[in-house]
């Protein structure tokens, strides 16, 4: 007997649903590019429970007749394309005839909908791929789809979602592709009965831009309107003011497609050469228009990914457009909205654990015993000096000389050696041990500042949400004031300037995928607190201050390097110096 058999409708069905639905964010997907398709000038989304309790999407479109309901629900059935030829030049945003199937394969369904020039409108009901009505209804024009219980009877997929904090934020980010791409459309985003996002739909892409980017990061923006032979580019693209840590507030869109493209990535990246530094990257918003002929768009089942049939020419021409707009545009870095750091020290005398919940507690204490004493330092400074027979520290004592180029403290030792001191570094090195023996003792001095107000994209919003518990404990105190928006109450008191906002997107893209309960979240904390509150480069010092630095320094538990491993210090001996410049000793 064989061993090849056809499958069931069913299990077809969910096979099929793998590939088209893999997380709430996809069903909103293709529900509100089934919407875009049919003409709606207004899409309302309403979800609960990350999208896997239930996704409502409501549009104003043309909405379907009651015998193409039915056919709706067929896997590849569709009327954006009839034959193989359409492919070459299809303009929809749907086309596959796989989605209303696919998700209804998984999920308790119900369509709703009523073309404008009829009396009542037509329902349909499937659970798990199997038709339990259909029938007539009355509803308005247009059409709205209730899915309910995602994956409730595929439990291996419903095991590899999310947190329902990061499928909303998954399910946000979706959509406001879609409505920088559709700006006349207006888009209603509702998470748990509360108003997420919401854009006017007035055709404006400034408007519907500021309210996926924020108003004040527009500042920061270029406006883009470049013509080639292949490609229209329109958009923006950022001063190397407003750059990331990752590329979450790069857009890319292809004939309105929202699409990941190495190749667009690539040329924005390499139009900012030299003027950003290594693992920066800056934000745009890419609409481009080409010819449909020139993409093959059935590449992916998710239609995420595309392919272009003059990947070069392409390349060229995005990056010219952007070259283009920097040299247009003056691209000094504008002064930040700076608040001054006043008020009082606030010595805190409450046990660390008292701060924290519960579960949090062991986590911080673990962290706290296995933090290193000491990083890994340069091999001259792993000998240990005996004087009068007792071990004392490998770094001496320092006489600063002077400063080089305002970044480098020049020093001699007692012995002679010529010390040359990163000054970012070392202060790097001071501010983090400091924090970390407050920390260990409970007792983080911290300041208040004036309020600041934060905007912040909603994988960010989500993780600070997050961690919100932890950062009171290291000094930083944020209260949540809706719609992804956070304020600034206090920072821990050796902090000589505000945070601002590339401050906290860099700290929190830094420990984002890490749990609240390892190490690494600790350390890259600390880490990138101390590197933000340290002296920079170019910033002229007196010679007190040169002094203190050198002192601090030399009392730290690895004053040879920095928290990220960076080296302090070169010393260069007097033989070294002597045989370079070909004198006798």
């Amino acid at each position: 007997m064989g061993k090849i058999q056809m499958l069931d409708d069913v299990t077809a069905n969910q096979i099929a649903a793998g590939e088209v639905v893999e997380r709430a964010a996809a069903v909103v997907k293709e529900l509100a590019e089934n919407a875009i398709d049919a003409g709606a000038s207004s899409i309302v989304i309403q979800v609960a429970g990350g999208g896997l309790e239930s996704i409502r999407v409501r549009d104003d479109g043309s909405g379907m007749a009651a015998e193409d309901v039915p056919l709706a629900l067929q896997r590849h059935a569709t009327s954006k394309i009839k034959t193989a030829e359409d492919l070459a030049v299809v303009t929809s945003l749907g086309f596959r005839g796989e989605a209303l199937p696919s998700i209804a394969a998984v999920s308790r369904f119900r369509l709703i909908t009523r073309q404008a020039d009829e009396l009542v409108g037509t329902e349909i009901v499937v659970h798990g791929g199997q038709v339990i009505k259909v029938g007539e209804a009355g509803c308005p024009s247009g059409t709205e789809i209730l899915v309910e219980g995602l994956f409730y009877n595929t439990p291996a997929r419903l095991k590899f979602c999310k947190s329902e904090g990061a499928e909303n934020a998954k399910i946000a980010d979706t959509v406001q592709r879609l409505a920088l791409a559709w700006p006349e459309i207006s888009f209603v985003l509702t998470v748990n009965e509360k108003n997420q996002f919401v854009t006017a739909g007035n055709g404006n892409l400034e408007d519907a831009a500021a309210q996926v980017l924020g108003r004040q990061n527009m500042r920061q923006m270029i406006r883009l309107d470049w013509q080639g032979p292949l490609v229209t580019l329109s958009g923006f693209t950022a001063k190397p003011a407003l750059a990331r840590a990752n590329r979450n507030l790069q857009y890319f869109f292809v004939n309105r497609r929202p699409v990941r493209s190495p190749l667009l990535s690539d040329a924005l990246q390499t139009a900012y050469q030299t003027l950003l530094p290594r693992n920066r990257f800056p934000a745009a918003v890419f609409l481009l228009t080409i010819e449909p002929h020139e993409l093959d768009v059935n590449v992916h089942p998710a239609k995420r990914e595309i392919r272009f049939s003059r990947e070069r020419d392409l390349y060229r021409q995005v990056l010219a457009a952007v070259k283009d707009a920097l040299k247009q545009t003056n691209l000094g870095f504008e002064a930040g909205d700076f608040r001054t750091s006043v008020m009082r020290e606030t010595p805190s005398n409450a046990n660390l654990y008292d701060l924290l919940p519960v579960q949090e507690a062991p986590a911080l204490n673990n962290f706290l015993s296995v933090l290193p004493s000491d990083a890994p330092v340069s091999n001259f400074a792993t000998k240990t000096c005996l004087q009068q027979g007792r071990a004392v520290s490998p770094f001496p004592r320092l006489r600063p000389i002077g400063q080089y180029l305002a970044t480098y403290l020049l020093a001699q030792s007692e012995a002679g050696e010529l010390y040359v001191i990163d000054q970012h570094a070392a202060h790097e090195r001071i501010l983090y041990e400091q924090l970390k023996k407050e920390l260990s003792a409970g007792s983080i001095t911290v300041q208040e500042v004036i309020p600041q107000t934060f905007e912040l994209d909603p994988l960010a919003a989500t993780a600070l949400m997050k961690s919100l518990d932890l950062f009171a404990v290291l000094g930083l105190t944020f209260e949540t004031f809706g719609n992804n928006t956070f304020i600034l109450r206090t920072i821990p008191a050796f902090s000589h300037r505000c945070l601002n906002q590339d401050d906290l997107i860099e700290i929190m893209a830094a420990v984002r995928g890490e749990a609240v309960e390892t190490t690494a979240f600790f350390e890259k904390i600390l880490q990138m607190m101390a590197c933000k509150a340290a002296i920079k480069a170019n910033q002229l010092m007196e010679r007190r201050e040169m002094e203190a630095l050198l002192e601090r320094l030399a009392e730290t538990d690895g004053p040879f390097t920095c928290p990220h491993g960076r080296p302090t210090v070169l010393v260069f001996s007097e033989q070294a110096l002597a045989r370079n410049f070909r004198r006798r000793l």
